[in-house]
C-alpha cells in the first residue's frame, strides 16, 4: 500500500520537478537545511527491540489498568503552520513527566521534531521503552506522521503491507484523499492512514491498537475521501482484527456537530461502529438510556479526536472504560488538546 504520489497521480516529471523545488524551496526558507529528501525510508524512534534484553518485562496478570493519551502534535514545520521547537520540547517534558502508558501521535512531519523525540535527555526509554517507526516521507510528500509510544511491547522492526504477523507493527495507507499545497489542508501531499500493532497487556492478553490520521478539510470532497477512508479502515479492522480486542484512537477530522455535513458525519460514523461493533468513548459517559453518538457530550461531537475499543465476547480478557477527558496540562503547545482514556482490564471468571 505504501506509494509515492507518482505512483498515485502519475505526475508529469516537470510536475514533480516543480513540487520537489517547492518543498526543497519551504524548507530552506524555514532553516531547515539539514532535511534529508529521499524517495522512500522510515524513521526510528530510538524505542527498545521486541521484547529486547533490558526492556521492561511483565509478570501474567488478572487485572489491571491503564492510560491512552490521543495527541495530534501539530509537528509540521512551524514556518508553514505547525508548532515551534521550544514548544514540542515543552510537549515532550510533559509527556515524560506524566509517564502515561500509551501515546498514538498524529502529524509527526518535521525531521527536526522527530529528533528530538529520539532525544534520550528528552523523552527517556524509562518512561516509553517501546517506540513505533514512521514513514517519513518522499521527494514529494511529507509522510504519514503517525507515532507511538508504550510501556507494553510490540514489533516495530517490520513495516511489511504483506506481512501481518502477530506482533507487528503495520501500516496501511487511505486509497482516498482530497488537497493539495493549493487548498487549506493539503492531504494528497501525506500519506494519511492507519497503523495498528498488536500490544501485550500482559503474557497472556494482547489488545490490536490502531492510530489513525483522516482527511482534512470542510467541503463536500473532503467529507467523501473521509467516508471512504472509514470504510477502508472498517474492512481492515473487520478482516485484521477479526478475533482480537481492538482499541482505537486518532484525529478523525468527523465532527458531527457545529461542521459542515455534521449529519453526514454523523451517519458515516454510526456506520463505521455497526459494521465494527466498535464503541466511541463517549457513548460510556451518556446518562440517557438512548447511547447513540447523538446524545454524546457537546465536547466530543465537536472533536476531531476520538477513541473508539471493541470487546469480544468470546475473549478472555475484557476492556473497561474507567475514564475519558480532555487534559488541560498540555494548553497551547499544539492546536489539539490531548484526551485521555483510562481502561481498566480483568480476566472473565
Amino acid at each position: 500500500m505504501r506509494m509515492t504520489l507518482l505512483k498515485k497521480y502519475l505526475l508529469p516529471a516537470s510536475f514533480i520537478g516543480f513540487t520537489c523545488f517547492y518543498q526543497s524551496s519551504a524548507y530552506a526558507l524555514c532553516g531547515l537545511t539539514e532535511y534529508e529528501f529521499s524517495a522512500t525510508g522510515t524513521k526510528s524512534s530510538k524505542g527498545y527491540d521486541y521484547q529486547e534484553s533490558g526492556a521492561p518485562s511483565y509478570e501474567s496478570a488478572d487485572s489491571g489498568s491503564f492510560d491512552l493519551v490521543v495527541y495530534n502534535i501539530d509537528g509540521f514545520p512551524e514556518c508553514i503552520g505547525g508548532n515551534s521547537k521550544s514548544d514540542l520540547k515543552e510537549l515532550l517534558k510533559r509527556l515524560e513527566s506524566e509517564n502515561y502508558n500509551l501515546v498514538l501521535m498524529q502529524e509527526m512531519f518535521s525531521e527536526s521534531k522527530h529528533d528530538l523525540v529520539k532525544d534520550e535527555g528528552r523523552l527517556s526509554k524509562q518512561a516509553y521503552p517501546y517506540r513505533s517507526k514512521h514513514w517519513r516521507g518522499g521527494m514529494t510528500s511529507y509522510g504519514d506522521g503517525l507515532l507511538r509510544l508504550s510501556d507494553f511491547p510490540f514489533d516495530m522492526a517490520n513495516r511489511d503491507n504483506n506481512d501481518y504477523s502477530l506482533d507487528s507493527n503495520e501500516f496501511e495507507e487511505y486509497t482516498a484523499c482530497h488537497g493539495s499545497l493549493f487548498d487549506n489542508s493539503p492531504d494528497c501531499w501525506t500519506e494519511k492512514g492507519f497503523s495498528v500493532a498488536v500490544h501485550e497487556i500482559t503474557p497472556d492478553f494482547a489488545v490490536h491498537v490502531y492510530n489513525t490520521h483522516m482527511n482534512a478539510g470542510r467541503d463536500e470532497d473532503d467529507y467523501n475521501a473521509r467516508r471512504k477512508q472509514f470504510l477502508q479502515l472498517a474492512d481492515f479492522i473487520n478482516s485484521y482484527s477479526a478475533n482480537t480486542t481492538v482499541i482505537m484512537g486518532g484525529d478523525f477530522n468527523n465532527k458531527w456537530s457545529d461542521y459542515p455535513f455534521a449529519d453526514e458525519q454523523r451517519q458515516v460514523w454510526e456506520m463505521f461502529l455497526s459494521t465494527t461493533g466498535m464503541r466511541l468513548a463517549c457513548q460510556d459517559f451518556i446518562e440517557s438510556t438512548d447511547d447513540s453518538i447523538a446524545n454524546c457530550a457537546t465536547s466530543s461531537s465537536e472533536s476531531t479526536d476520538q477513541v473508539a475499543y471493541l470487546n469480544r465476547d468470546f475473549a478472555s480478557y475484557q476492556l473497561e472504560l474507567a475514564e475519558y477527558e480532555e487534559l488541560d496540562t498540555f494548553t497551547e503547545l499544539s492546536d489539539h488538546e490531548p484526551i485521555r482514556a483510562k481502561f481498566n482490564w480483568y480476566k472473565k471468571d
